[in-house]
């Protein structure tokens, strides 16, 4: 399934799924461009750029990311 994340969606939780079936892991969308969309997975310092179509909604609520 490809998203198409607007301003709303930033803080909003994704799952990646690349191209091996074990290779699935819940993220939050730090922001986004033409290109990627931004996602902060776990406790990492910084976001990976991924493909639209390598990422899901979650059911999860949307997290606030205010600091």
């Amino acid at each position: 399934m490809m998203i198409e994340p607007t301003a709303a969606d930033i803080g909003r939780q994704v799952i990646y799924q690349g191209g091996h079936p074990d290779d699935r892991e819940e993220g939050v969308i730090t922001s986004f461009n033409a290109a990627c969309v931004f996602v902060r997975f776990g406790r990492k310092a910084h976001s990976e750029c991924c493909g639209r179509a390598d990422l899901s909604w979650s059911h999860a609520p949307p997290l606030d990311t205010r600091v």
